[in-house]
């Protein structure tokens, strides 16, 4: 049982081993793996002078590749030799979890802001509805006061025409009324007038009447 169990962990760490073993024969950008020991030397071989410690996830460029070593440029221009089992096509699955994660961040961020300005509009359409409809009702309610106002404005100008064309009648009668009076006063004072001279006229011719009846007549001489 142990047996068995022992081989299955050399399987793995076999294949393990391979994975990150396979590297592309041409030059190109490499990154440096999850590994924290990685040493940059002079020349490949262990024994060889380190000349810099790039961290993980570190872009660099592939020269070239002589069996398990390959000869970089780091990001300063600095160039030395690194084991090929440090290097991956891509960056370290950390640094990915890390660049997916800040992303997420954001994206939830955008989000959250798009929900919150989604809010704010459904509120101001809400709120401009409801201007829209009390500037409808408005309207309607100036319009109905408007055409009633219209209508009195007629209604007042008939009967200030009717109004002006009723005193200017009567003011005219008034006047015609005034000369009538002033004629028939006029005309009762000529018929007075004449009435008391017929009546004189008449009294002297009375009197003048009387007075040769009471004279005495003369004989005649004849008799």
């Amino acid at each position: 049982m142990w047996g068995v169990v022992k081989m299955m962990k050399l399987g793995v760490l076999f294949f393990a081993c391979f994975f990150l073993m396979v590297i592309p024969a041409h030059s190109g950008s490499m990154y440096i793996t999850d590994s924290i020991h990685v040493m940059l030397r002079t020349s490949p071989g262990f024994d060889r002078k380190i000349i810099a410690m790039p961290k993980s996830g570190t872009q660099v460029e592939v020269l070239e590749e002589i069996d398990e070593w390959a000869r970089v440029r780091l990001p300063n221009e600095k160039e030395g030799w690194v084991l090929t089992r440090y290097l991956s096509p891509g960056p370290p699955s950390k640094e990915v979890i890390a660049k997916l994660k800040s992303e997420n961040e954001a994206l939830a961020r955008q989000v959250k802001t798009l929900a919150e300005e989604n809010t704010q509009l459904k509120i101001e359409r809400n709120d401009l509805g409801k201007a829209l409809s009390e500037q409808t009702r408005t309207a309607k309610a100036l319009r109905k006061s408007f055409e009633t106002l219209k209508e009195e404005s007629s209604d007042f100008l008939a009967l200030k025409a009717a109004y002006e064309k009723t005193s200017k009648d009567l003011a005219a009668k008034t006047k015609r009324q005034a000369e009538l009076e002033e004629k028939l006063q006029a005309l009762q004072h000529t018929q007075t007038l004449r009435w008391f001279m017929g009546g004189a006229a008449v009294l002297l011719v009375g009197l003048i009447v009387g007075f040769m009846a009471r004279r005495p007549r003369r004989r005649s001489s004849f008799l």
